[in-house]
């Protein structure tokens, strides 16, 4: 392989991107991914394509939550299938996609946004609150996905019952706030939801203060500390979100928790993956307000804006800074 070229290999199952400094192999079935840099033993810094590409499909909630960090509204804006389309079109070597919102399945084209996603070759994960789910958007999710996430609430119960059910591979996604905390132990505690019939994961997510979001609704590293160190600990399949990084080092600092850093990482926005918005808005990551960070896709091509100028700067910010989120950090 010459210096500069990029191999693509898209299988049916297997795929994956190679060049002489980063290597990735994704496998469809399952989810499984591999990673390494020149050799086996290094760890890349950043792809050549993003791995993942989160992508809002609409930003339509009639939910109206008080945290969302989208400000989503029941009649938030919509993405076309066009525009879906021409989205698939500039990554083709993006084989993972998480779609949201918004609330995803609100979108009336929403099956049809899982259909064009296996016909570009990529496998699509979304996450939902789980009030809108149809027969048909649960056999679609089953024969499409990779998997799906519900929000936590008090309706999620019901939602994961019927996917899990269905056959259809389920985590729950759970914010984390300082009201918050007791109910995410509680929730481990509670085994008869996990294992090989029921949830297969819960994922923690930092609450941002971003949309309607309000500072004083992140936790603090201490209010995460016992969370942290529960999870850790859990026979349950748990795992955070990359913003929750800093209070998993902080909580390993005092002794809460034992992490093994091969299997974490910091932001990995414009560094893995890249967040499009029904807009067609192209931003390191779906928390960025503003345009500092920010190209559109109909302007320049992903290519051109994943190796440009503004993810160059924000790659520069998190070598010097991994642990702090400059998405929400600099005042634009």
């Amino acid at each position: 392989m010459e210096n500069g070229v990029m191999e693509v290999l898209s299988g049916d199952n297997v795929c994956g991107v190679h060049t002489r400094e980063y290597h990735y192999l994704f496998r469809k079935s399952d989810g499984f991914s591999l990673r390494w840099g020149k050799t086996i033993d290094e760890n890349p810094f950043w792809a050549p394509v993003p791995e993942l590409a989160d992508i809002s499909i609409s930003n339509r909630c009639s939910n109206c939550c008080s945290f969302c960090y989208r400000d989503s509204q029941p009649d938030g804006p919509l993405m076309s299938l066009d525009d879906y389309e021409f989205v698939m079109k500039h990554l083709p070597a993006t084989f993972q996609l998480a779609l949201g919102g918004g609330e995803p399945t609100e979108h009336p084209n929403f099956i049809d946004f899982l259909r064009i996603s296996r016909k570009y070759g990529k496998v699509p994960n979304y996450t939902t609150n789980g009030m809108n789910l149809t027969p048909e958007i649960i056999e679609s999710s089953k024969h499409y996905c990779g998997a799906v996430a519900v929000s936590w609430s008090d309706y999620a119960v019901s939602a994961v019952r019927q996917l899990v059910d269905a056959g259809v591979k389920t985590n729950i996604h759970f914010i984390m706030t300082p009201d918050s905390i007791k109910e995410g132990i509680d929730l481990l505690r509670r085994k008869e939801l996990f294992g090989k019939t029921g949830v297969n994961a819960i994922v923690f997510l930092m609450h941002k203060a971003v949309g309607r979001g309000s500072p004083m609704d992140t936790p603090t590293p201490e209010q995460t500390r016992s969370l942290i160190t529960e999870a850790f600990a859990s026979e349950v399949r748990a795992a955070f979100d990359v913003c929750s990084a800093p209070h998993i080092a902080a909580s390993e600092r005092d002794g809460g928790a034992k992490v093994d850093w091969n299997l974490l990482d910091f932001c990995d926005g414009s560094r893995f993956t890249v967040y499009i918005s029904e807009g067609l808005d192209v931003s390191p990551c779906s928390f960025m307000t503003g345009g500092r960070f920010t190209e559109n896709l109909r302007e320049k091509s992903m290519r051109e804006i994943w190796s440009g100028d503004k993810f160059n700067e924000f790659r520069c910010l998190l070598k010097k800074e991994p642990f702090t989120c400059h998405a929400i950090s600099i005042d634009e």
